[in-house]
C-alpha cells in the first residue's frame, strides 16, 4: 500500500471519528438563569442628621438586613483560546452581565427587634478567566474553574417598619457601584453540536458600598446617615453556550 493511500486513510478515518474537547477554540455566547443566595448585610456609620431628622450627631448608625434566596440571570460573549498548559488546562475568557433580585426577609435597626421590608437589585458587569480541565480528546463531561473581576451596581430599598406604613421610620437606600470579584466552579457537558450545557456553583463579593440611611415622616425624607458594607453571596445556575 502507498504512503498517500495510507494518508488518505488517515484523513478519512480522522474524520468519522467524534469530535474532541481540545478542538472548539473559537468565539460564543451563552446564557444562564438560577437561584441567587445573598448572604446578611451589616451596614454600619456614624449618625450626623441633618435639621429635623431624628438621631444624635456621632452615635453609630447600624441597620442589619436579611435576604431571603431569590432569582438570578446572566448572558456572556466569550473566546475559547488555543492555549493549553500541562497538556491539561485550557483557557476561555468571558464578558458577562448578569443581574441579582433579593428581598429582604428580616432585619434590626440599632440592634433592636423591628419589622424589615423590602429589595436590593445587583447588576455585575465582570471579565472572566475560566479553566476548562480536560485530559481525554474523547471527554465530554468537563470540570472548570474560573473567577471574575469588574463592577458591580445595587439598588438599595431596606425598609424599616413596613416603609413609612409606621410614623417615625427609617430606610436604607441608593445606589452604589464597588468592585465585584468572583470564584466560580462547574462541570459542562458537550453534546456533540454547537451547543454545550453546563452548571455552576458561583461566590462573589461587592467592596465597599455606601448607602444613606433616612428618616421617612411627617412628610419628611431626612438624612441621618451614611452606612456602608460589603456585599456576598452564592449563587447556583444551569446555562448554555453555543459556540460560533
Amino acid at each position: 500500500m502507498s504512503r498517500l493511500t495510507l494518508a488518505a486513510l488517515a484523513v478519512s478515518s480522522a474524520l468519522t471519528l467524534p469530535a474532541f474537547a481540545q478542538d472548539d477554540d473559537g468565539w460564543y455566547v451563552s446564557g444562564f438563569v438560577g437561584a441567587g443566595f445573598a448572604n446578611d448585610a451589616d451596614l454600619r456609620g456614624t449618625q450626623n442628621p441633618v435639621a429635623g431628622a431624628p438621631g444624635t450627631v456621632g452615635d453609630p448608625a447600624r441597620v442589619q438586613a436579611e435576604f431571603d434566596s431569590d432569582s438570578t440571570i446572566g448572558v456572556a460573549l466569550g473566546y475559547k483560546t488555543p492555549w493549553e498548559f500541562f497538556g491539561l488546562f485550557n483557557t476561555r475568557l468571558e464578558l458577562e452581565y448578569s443581574t441579582l433580585s433579593v428581598d429582604v426577609s428580616d432585619g434590626s435597626f440599632n440592634g433592636g427587634n423591628q419589622s424589615f421590608g423590602g429589595d436590593a437589585d445587583i447588576d455585575f458587569f465582570l471579565i472572566y478567566n475560566y479553566i476548562d480541565i480536560i485530559w481525554d480528546y474523547y471527554q465530554t463531561l468537563i470540570p472548570y474553574v474560573g473567577g471574575g473581576l469588574g463592577i458591580a451596581n445595587v439598588d438599595a430599598n431596606i425598609l424599616y417598619a413596613g416603609g413609612g406604613a409606621v410614623d417615625p421610620n427609617f430606610v436604607v437606600t441608593g445606589e452604589d457601584s464597588g468592585l465585584a470579584s468572583t470564584f466560580a466552579g462547574g462541570l459542562t457537558w458537550l453534546t456533540g453540536t454547537p451547543w454545550e450545557v453546563y452548571g455552576e456553583a458561583r461566590y462573589y463579593q461587592i467592596r465597599d458600598l455606601e448607602f444613606d440611611r433616612r428618616f421617612i415622616g411627617n412628610g419628611e425624607n431626612l438624612f441621618n446617615a451614611e452606612v456602608d458594607d460589603d456585599f456576598d453571596g452564592t449563587s447556583l445556575t444551569i446555562g448554555a453556550r453555543y459556540k460560533f
